[in-house]
């Protein structure tokens, strides 16, 4: 079987391709993609770094380098979910983590209505936090396909989309189950 040396995913010659000067480009544009990614998935809706968050991706892609822009981004959107979306959903229901204790002989006195009011607000504070993060994984969907589409002149498909929307899907789902409180009722 013959070996595929020409990608630059296993080509390590493309090392020797480099000049100081694009290694420094390279640096500027990884730190300026952190910066700008911490910025922009961390951030209050602030999309306004936007622009500089496209060209560093753009810079870096330039390069190859498309694989690890893709994993720190979504390092960042899941530590940033945990923070800001797992941990503060969960939270919502500590107050009746008591519930889990009882025995079903018990009388419970809660109140539906206060549950459905909790579960409420915290399913509006999660999918927001959702629903932000995911405008901000399309800039990064758009900033790969610009990209494609500015180095070949031609149009890309959205399989691209779809694999990252999936993958997103089951990081979310993934952190969700891993911060489940232990004594959550019912599990």
């Amino acid at each position: 079987m013959e070996e595929q040396t020409n990608t630059s995913f296993f080509n390590l010659g493309i090392l020797d391709s480099l000049t100081k000067d694009s290694i420094h480009q390279i640096i500027d544009s990884y730190n300026g993609f952190c910066s700008t990614t911490q910025s922009l998935v961390s951030g209050d809706g602030d999309l306004s770094v936007g622009a500089d968050f496209v060209s560093h991706i753009h810079a870096l892609c330039k390069f190859g380098l498309e694989s690890l822009v893709r994993d720190h981004f979504f390092h960042v959107l899941e530590e940033t979910f945990e923070r800001n979306g797992a941990s503060r959903f969960w939270r919502h229901f500590d107050p009746y983590s008591h519930v889990a204790a009882l025995n079903k002989n018990d009388d419970l006195n809660i109140d539906e209505d206060e549950i459905q009011s909790v579960l409420y607000t915290a399913l509006e504070e999660i999918s927001s936090e959702k629903q932000y993060q995911e405008k901000c994984l399309l800039m990064l969907v758009h900033a790969f396909q610009s990209y494609k589409d500015q180095v070949s002149g031609e149009r890309h498909d959205l399989g691209e989309r779809n694999y990252l929307t999936s993958k997103y899907q089951w990081i979310v789902s993934s952190v969700l189950m891993a911060t489940l409180p232990q004594n959550f009722p019912g599990i």
